[in-house]
């Protein structure tokens, strides 16, 4: 059996967007029966909520709920150097998450780390909706994202 494909979705708490997209991305590979071949998880580039145990903000939990998209508790979890070994592609939602997951692992040797949109027709950053308070607009460049990521990888673009 191949070895399943690692992805790692990373924001700057991971209480909004990265784990957003890892539900996200979940849902899109159940639907096409993948399940078994992604190991999928997300991460923050700031200690403090993984310190206070913080979950997923409610505002998030809000728009999956309304999206359909299964979800189930989850906690910030703080990117660590080991990561880069652990995972084949670290998306970043932001600009300022990639200068800061590219300090945190001291670089990007093996070209693993991009922006979650630069998958798209339209590269961009996905805007903190904790500070925009739009979840919508920042649901909708998640799933964007996720199915320009996962088409890339099913016709072997990446």
């Amino acid at each position: 059996m191949p070895q399943k494909i690692r992805l790692l979705f990373v924001c700057l708490g991971n209480i909004c967007r990265s784990p957003m997209a890892e539900f996200v991305m979940k849902q899109l590979v159940a639907e096409k029966g993948l399940t078994d071949k992604f190991e999928i998880a997300s991460a923050a580039t700031e200690k403090y909520n993984e310190l206070c145990h913080e979950g997923l903000d409610y505002r998030a939990a809000d728009i999956l709920r309304q999206m359909n998209v299964p979800f189930t508790p989850h906690f910030s979890h703080y990117l660590r150097p080991g990561d880069y070994a652990k995972f084949d592609y670290i998306l970043a939602m932001d600009d300022n998450n990639m200068g800061d997951i590219l300090a945190i692992f001291g670089g990007d040797k093996d070209h693993k780390v991009h922006r979650l949109l630069d998958f798209t027709d339209h590269p961009r950053s996905i805007r903190d909706p904790w500070y925009t308070g739009n979840f919508d607009e920042a649901y909708w460049d998640i799933y964007e994202g996720c199915q320009a990521f996962l088409g890339s990888i099913s016709n072997g673009h990446i």
